[in-house]
């Protein structure tokens, strides 16, 4: 009884992977019945080192989908130059076609076919199936005629990039630069730093003169106007000193005139104009508008005053009288 049973249960098994062969055997079967696929190619005259147009071509049921493969750079003895992207297209009894374009290219001449080519299929219920499209057979000649031994290029010499396009795009880049160049150099022009060729004593002088056309009211106007005014005396010890004259405080510059050869009597009035602006600025002291005039008077003596001026110096030549101007 048991050995019955047995053998019993080996036939169950056998029957169930029977009948699952049988079934995958009836999908691809069905698959293939409903498939159906071909190659077709582009072109009949082909030399070496053409580029050859393959179509393949599979009328499937609607909502069935083709997998194509992605081939290699060598695709038996041809070699790949581009594979297209798929389209789908509906025919008119119902069923659908996608096509995909394959570009391919051989190397030497003769009769050649593509090799077996497998594609996998899913229906409209997910089941994937493999179909297998037949080889087509390309006829490759030689580029070299019987009798002519004359060497020529396998391939057509390469177009350069800007033979093929237009010239405008790039003329009307470099007038568009040149526009923009020549509109940021005259911006640049207009807006330069102008050199200042004025001596220091000239810059000082001018400065007392615009400072001298002010009429300072409020405490406010004083305090900037008795700023500018030792900001301009500072600026011009900078410049006949050497010395950082905006950087040193009013006792700095005091010490340093007693260091160095100045004339004591100016040195001194310079620290004296420079007290007096101090207290304006930072000890709120108040000054008559007469009592400022007679500080800016001050200031453009002392300007004036050191260093002195070149005197000029007469000399006679023959009969001529001649002046120079000392340095």
């Amino acid at each position: 009884m048991d050995k019955f049973k047995h053998r019993w249960f080996w036939e169950a098994v056998f029957a169930v992977l029977l009948l699952s062969a049988s079934g995958a055997t009836f999908i691809t079967a069905s698959a293939e019945g409903n498939l159906v696929a071909t190659l077709s190619v582009g072109s009949r005259d082909n030399t070496v080192g053409d580029v050859i147009p393959l179509t393949l071509h599979v009328i499937h049921p609607a909502g069935w989908r083709v997998i194509f493969p992605t081939l290699d750079k060598k695709w038996g003895d041809f070699e790949v130059r581009g594979q297209s992207t798929p389209e789908i297209v509906a025919n008119l009894d119902g069923t659908q076609t996608t096509s995909q374009e394959i570009k391919v290219a051989l190397m030497r001449p003769g009769e050649v076919q593509t090799p077996v080519l497998t594609l996998s299929v899913t229906d409209d219920q997910g089941s994937l199936s493999s179909l297998e499209v037949a080889p087509a057979a390309i006829s490759v000649r030689s580029v070299l005629v019987e009798g002519d031994n004359t060497l020529r290029e396998i391939k057509p010499q390469a177009e350069l990039v800007t033979e093929r396009r237009p010239y405008w795009p790039l003329a009307t880049t470099g007038t568009l630069g040149a526009v923009f160049l020549t509109g940021y150099g005259v911006h640049r022009w207009r807006h330069r730093k102008l050199a200042d060729r004025r001596t220091p004593r000239q810059r000082a002088l001018d400065t007392l003169k615009v400072l001298g056309a002010q009429n300072p009211e409020t405490p406010s106007d004083m305090k900037a106007y008795c700023a500018r005014l030792a900001d301009c005396l500072r600026d011009y010890l900078a410049a006949i000193a050497h010395i950082p004259a905006r950087d040193l405080t009013t006792r700095e510059i005091t010490r340093l005139f007693m260091s160095q050869d100045f004339p004591p009597n100016w040195s001194i009035q310079v620290v004296e104009v420079l007290r007096v602006c101090d207290e304006v600025k930072f000890a709120n002291e108040e000054l008559e508008l007469p009592a400022i005039q007679a500080l800016t008077s001050t200031v453009r003596q002392l300007v004036e005053q050191y260093p002195p001026q070149p005197q000029p110096v007469s000399r006679r030549s023959g009969l001529k009288e001649q002046v120079e101007v000392t340095s």
